[in-house]
Formats: C-alpha cells, structure tokens, sequence
C-alpha cells in the first residue's frame, strides 16, 4: 500500500507538555508530511476520552488509517482505546508530553521525533492490557510511584521543570509522609498479602518520565512483569530509588541480590490488587492517576498495531 492510499490522522492534545502541542508541533508534522507527500488530517482534542472517540470514529471508517497521538502517554492510551479493535487501524506516537515513557521500550522520545522517519515508518503487533479503565499500554502500579505520580501536575508547568525534574520533587514530597499500604497481591491465582511500597505490573519498562521499572519487559511476549516493593525506610528508599531508576535493580533474570529482602519480581498473564483497609488506593494506568478500589491488569497479546520509526526498524 502506497502512503498516499492510508489517511494519516493527527490527534492533537493541544495543551500537552510544557509547550502547547498544539502550537509547537502542527507546523513541523505539515512540514514533514509535505516532503513525504502526505496529506494530514489534523484532530484537536477537547477534553478527556476525545482522544479515543475521535480514534474510534476514523478506524470505524473501515479505510487504512494511521492514527498519530499528539501529546503524552495519556494520550497514546486514549488513541490505543479506539484503535485497537480495528484490524485497518495502526497507531503511532508523536511524544510531546511530560513523560513520553511508552516509546522508552523502543528507543528514546526522540527517535519518535523524527517526523520524516516516523512518516515511512512501519507498524508491528504488540502487547496491550485490560484494566478496569479500559486499556493499559505501558504501566498500571499503585503505591509511591502512583502518588508521587498524582501530584506532578502541580509541578510540571514549572519553568525548568521538565517531566523528570517534576517527578523527583513529587517524591521528595512524599517522602516526608507515612508510606505503604497493606495490600492483597493475586498473581495468576497466587496470593500474597503483606504492607509494600510500591506494586507495578508492566507491559512496556518504563514510566514517571524515564523510571525503568521493568528493564527486561517485552510488548511483544504477551507477558506481564510484576515488581513489589516492601514498606522499608526512608534511608533504605533513597538507597532503592536510584537503581530503580536506573533499571539496575534487575539483572540476570532476577531482582538483584542486595534488593531481594525488599523487593519481589513475578511474570504473570493476569494481577488483581485490593487494599487491605476501608480507604481506596492511588491507581495510576498510563500516568494518568487517581483514586481506585482496585488495580486489575490481564495480557492482551498482540491485540495492537504500533508503528516504529524507519530508524528503529532496522
């Protein structure tokens, strides 16, 4: 099929990242199509969930489409959630938000930037998971990560705060807090019960603007990888972080050995959370964060398409 066949469709979250996408990135993306003689069509989000319903309704189309997310993870996910079930819909990132953390399994943010590559670039199936909230591209977690998560927005407007920036404040803040929650862990049917810290279940490897919770993760295994922290402390915490960061904290198909009296790490096709206590948790799915009764997450293998750059595809 020819680029001139397929409809190429932007959809713009216009007041993602710390430049209105908006503004900064219509220009360029016309730019590009115009030197790879394609014509766009240009979508503006107006509110959360438009991003899917706009996916939706072109895919719906029954036409070849590719549906670029203009903005963030947030985004992506919402493009993901329309996309998928239709077999003639590819879905691309253009990622210009605060974390841009889905495109880190595949390269760095900007390999994805490189419109004209992006434009001749080639889609492949990948692994998304159901949730209770519909889709989960990258990660879905509960615990430190997820509240530091649900109060970057108050930082990340910031001049010289940039999505990483933003993140490690956001922690600083709550580390002068009470941390863990007494949680019911079922992996696959296995049950754990016990206070942690921190409970993430991966498809992708990263998340909070370039954490490697999941260094070994793969979107292409219709597996999930499972990381939990126990409650320990603050001084244990700061000794944590920067591995985890880092992605050191795994290594060889196994949780590093100064970190395995504190830190778990189980492969699953299916994870269910509850907390143990009358109060919800913080849930965040694709950095998008905020009160729930639970964290629920089942593979879908191969239930995408996902198009990589011509740089990334060899």
């Amino acid at each position: 099929m020819s680029e001139q066949e397929r409809q190429h469709i932007f959809i713009v979250n216009p007041v993602s990242g710390k430049e209105d996408a908006g503004r900064s990135m219509v220009p360029l993306i016309e730019k590009a199509a115009a030197d790879c003689g394609i014509k766009p069509l240009f979508e503006m989000t107006k509110a959360p969930q438009h991003a899917t319903e706009l996916a939706e309704k072109h895919a719906a189309e029954g036409r070849p489409v590719r549906l670029y997310a203009v903005g963030g993870d947030g985004t992506l996910n919402e493009v993901f959630k329309g996309a998928y079930p239709f077999a003639n819909a590819e879905v691309a990132s253009v990622p210009c938000g605060s974390g841009n953390d889905f495109v880190r399994s595949f390269g760095v943010p900007e390999d994805f930037l490189d419109l004209p590559s992006l434009l001749r670039g080639e889609a492949i199936r990948i692994d998304l998971m159901r949730v209770d909230e519909g889709i989960c591209a990258a990660i879905t977690s509960t615990g430190l990560d997820a509240e530091v998560a649900y109060n970057i927005p108050k930082y990340r407007r910031i001049p010289l705060l940039g999505g990483t920036m933003a993140y490690n404040i956001s922690i600083v803040e709550r580390l002068l807090h009470r941390m863990g929650k007494l949680l019911r862990v079922e992996i696959d049917g296995k049950v754990f019960e016990g206070e942690f810290l921190i409970a993430t279940v991966c498809n992708g490897q990263t998340y909070g603007g370039g954490y490697r919770a999941a260094p070994m993760a793969s979107l292409e295994d219709g597996i999930l990888e499972v990381i939990l922290v126990e409650r320990t402390g603050r001084l244990r915490i700061a000794q944590i972080i920067g591995k985890y960061k880092r992605g050191e904290h795994y290594a060889q198909g196994q949780i590093v050995p100064e970190m395995q009296d504190v830190m778990q790490y189980h492969r699953a096709k299916e994870v269910t959370i509850l907390p143990l206590g009358p109060e919800p948790f913080i849930l965040n799915v694709d950095g998008e964060c905020g009160p729930a009764p639970r964290l629920y997450a089942k593979a879908m293998p191969l239930a995408a398409q996902f198009v990589l750059p011509l740089s990334l595809r060899g």
